[in-house]
């Protein structure tokens, strides 16, 4: 007979679930995990609930589908937190399947409740009703704002019979209002020098994003989370904007701001300038934030909106030496500074040495700076960046979710030696699943953006260094290819060997305190 658990698994299928990521615990996540393998939908067996959350979180924003991942009651649930965070604030649809709740008082606390201020909802599944539940609750993931939901499930519920239900065609996004968009049009058509600061809704939009910042005639810059979306290598191509001191003046020069799927979460805590123009914010949700004055805003589904809005032909009067000229300013921040070999030598160095249409995944630290600005990122998802977070552990985990939902695609993380210590068994993760990917670690035995900070409070150097480990020895031992490096030569040697391998890359960390001088002010 059918059971709950073959209903959920049924559910997931038709909402297009690839895969499960998880630890089960003894209860109900092994009728989740035979229910699914039923339908094709496989199991992860990750080493951590925190990079396993992270995976289902990265496959959510690669595929538009809920990611999947289930973890036992208790510690199971609390150590979720993490992967569940970074799914609310990068707006990553994502299904978290919680064993639960506790039958006693061991391992009880409101699981739920944890959850609350982060998911887009919750239910406990029950026999009567569940797989409808969580239909609703996969569309509420997927639609704008993107995001987790939280399903418990108990062993008993999930062996109890089934209803057969069957899951239904989420809702398509509703187009914006015609009032808003010749509001809009007008705006446009006045702007002579627009600037587009292009956003995380608008990775899957990659064509219809190209076509009208170029019909505009526009300058564009986009957000850690949306490079690549239009490639570094265009003319008009600017740089990357984070909100930072060194890149807001750019601002000024603009007569426009146009966000593009702009999520104001994407930028850094700071102050709007006084002279910045007017913004016209085209979006798919509406998310507020008082460090971006909104002066206009169109809302519905983006690939639409921008269809309506391209023009027939440019208004900007921006010239290709305009172009030019605001592209240097930009470079001049993340331009590298001194002969050592430091991070932006050995992202120079990956530049050179790999096929721009790889993926990186970054982990926070100060290295992001070097591969933001010095990596020639060439289509949507180019680059995968916990941002809104900003956490540390999930370059790896990251690295290991792309690979699995696009294995064509060549990836390598981009991580420090902190961020890689708080995931390192996912190294075995990675070798058990056979994905072949490059994890280069920059390794420099610190905290290195807290020791920045730190240096520039004139604080005395506590608790942000460590001794230097050797990752490639611990790569050894896992069975994966590995090289040390301390000189661009060998990093490039290291970089052509084929293969699965991970490279350890002592590098210099003395200039990173001017990098972020540059950067941030």
């Amino acid at each position: 007979m059918a059971t709950l658990a073959d209903d959920i698994a049924n559910v997931l299928r038709a909402h297009r679930v690839q895969r499960i990521f998880g630890i089960p615990g003894g209860g109900s996540s092994l009728e989740l995990i035979d229910a699914a393998a039923r339908v094709g939908i496989p199991f992860v067996l990750a080493r951590t609930e925190a990079a396993a959350t992270i995976m289902a979180a990265a496959t959510g924003e690669l595929t538009g589908a809920p990611g999947a991942a289930l973890v036992g009651v208790g510690p199971g649930a609390s150590s979720a937190v993490n992967g569940v965070a970074y799914a609310s604030l990068e707006r990553s649809p994502m299904a978290l399947f919680i064993d639960g709740p506790a039958s006693s008082l061991h391992q009880h606390f409101d699981q739920p409740a944890v959850f609350a201020p982060l998911s887009r909802g919750a239910a406990e599944l029950r026999p009567d009703g569940g797989a409808a539940a969580l239909d609703g609750l996969l569309s509420r993931a997927v639609s704008a704002p993107e995001g987790p939901v939280i399903l418990e499930l108990t062993s008993g519920d999930a062996n109890a019979p089934a209803s057969g239900y069957v899951a239904g065609t989420p809702a398509q996004l509703a187009p914006a209002a015609e009032a808003s968009l010749s509001a809009a049009r007008n705006m446009l058509k006045a702007a002579k020098r627009p600037l587009l600061i292009v956003g995380l809704e608008a990775r899957p939009h990659g064509d219809a994003v190209r076509t009208f910042a170029d019909a505009l005639g526009a300058a564009v810059m986009t957000t850690y989370k949306a490079a690549g979306i239009y490639a570094a290598e265009a003319p008009a191509f600017i740089g990357p904007i984070t909100g930072a001191a060194g890149e807001m003046p750019l601002i000024g020069e603009a007569d426009l701001i146009v966000g593009v799927g702009f999520d104001p979460i994407e930028f850094i805590p700071g102050s709007w300038p006084d002279h910045a123009p007017p913004v016209l914010m085209l979006s798919e949700a509406a998310p507020d934030n008082p460090r971006v004055p909104v002066a206009m805003r169109v809302q519905g589904a983006l690939a639409a909106t921008l269809s309506a809005l391209t023009p027939s032909k440019p208004s900007a009067t921006w010239t290709d030496s305009d172009f030019q000229a605001l592209k240097a300013r930009i470079a001049a921040v993340y331009q590298r500074t001194g002969a050592s070999f430091s991070c932006a030598a050995a992202v120079e160095t990956m530049a050179a040495c790999l096929d721009h249409g790889t993926r990186l995944t970054v982990d926070a630290g100060a290295h992001m700076f070097a591969v933001f600005g010095l990596w020639p990122a060439t289509r949507p998802f180019g680059i995968l960046k916990s941002n809104g977070l900003s956490s540390m552990g999930y370059a790896l985990p990251a690295a290991i979710a792309s690979k699995l939902t696009d294995p064509g695609t060549p990836v390598v993380a981009v991580t420090g030696d902190g961020g890689l210590a708080m995931c390192l068994a996912e190294l075995a993760t990675a070798k058990e699943l056979g994905v072949e990917l490059t994890v280069c670690v920059m390794n420099d035995a610190a905290l290195s953006l807290i020791d920045i900070k730190q240096q520039r409070q004139q604080r005395p150097s506590l608790g942000v260094r460590y001794p230097a480990i050797d990752f490639a020895a611990i790569a050894k031992a896992i069975g994966w290819q590995n090289a040390t490096v301390t000189n661009t030569d060998e990093l490039r040697a290291a970089l052509a060997v084929p293969g699965a391998k991970l490279i350890d890359i002592r590098v210099d960390p003395s200039g990173y305190g001017d990098d972020l001088a540059r950067l941030r002010g």
